[in-house]
């Protein structure tokens, strides 16, 4: 499989275990931490099950999801807005069932990861080569901002070529 295939296989990984956790929650009787986290799992095994990726892409496409779930939520808790300033960018680009994924995944889940969100670093780190959802990073070397329209692999920074990234937010 080249580079290309593999990328577009993450991608649409990433997009279809972020709808399924979107649907366990729906079916969920208690939102809490631990359901999040089990139905990822879930969306995990279905994803590995399927065949759709291997367990070890899974495992990263799962680490990815918690992280841009945390991270919404984080910013949920802290600064009391709406899900949409999260996204850092016209909302018109944005489908509307994405945004009503994630808006419902994070208002659920804004309780319940207070505490985790209390614990975890206040700026999470993004990876070139990882999967992102939509939004914008800003390269911590040199600020350059990427924004991304769609799920997508991260790319290095197109100015200066470093790998580490943090998620930036309107003000």
């Amino acid at each position: 499989m080249n580079e290309q295939n593999l990328e577009q296989k993450l991608i649409a990984a990433y997009d279809k275990m972020m709808h399924r956790v979107e649907h366990l929650l729906d079916t969920a009787e208690q939102q809490a931490l631990p359901v999040l986290q089990k139905n990822i799992e879930k969306a995990k095994l279905q994803a590995i099950e399927l065949k759709e990726i291997s367990k070890e892409e899974a495992e990263k496409i799962g680490g990815y999801l918690r992280r841009d779930i945390q991270d919404a939520a984080d910013y949920l808790e802290r600064s009391g807005k709406e899900i949409s300033t999260w996204f850092n960018f016209d909302l018109e680009l944005v489908e509307d069932r994405l945004l009503d994924v994630f808006s419902k995944i994070a208002d659920r889940t804004r309780i319940e990861l207070a505490q985790l969100a209390a614990q975890a670093k206040r700026a999470q780190e993004y990876h070139t080569g990882e999967i992102t959802s939509i939004g914008t990073l800003a390269c911590q070397n040199c600020d350059t901002l990427v924004h991304f329209k769609k799920t997508s692999r991260i790319p290095p920074c197109p100015k200066c070529h470093k790998a580490i990234f943090v998620r930036t937010r309107r003000k």
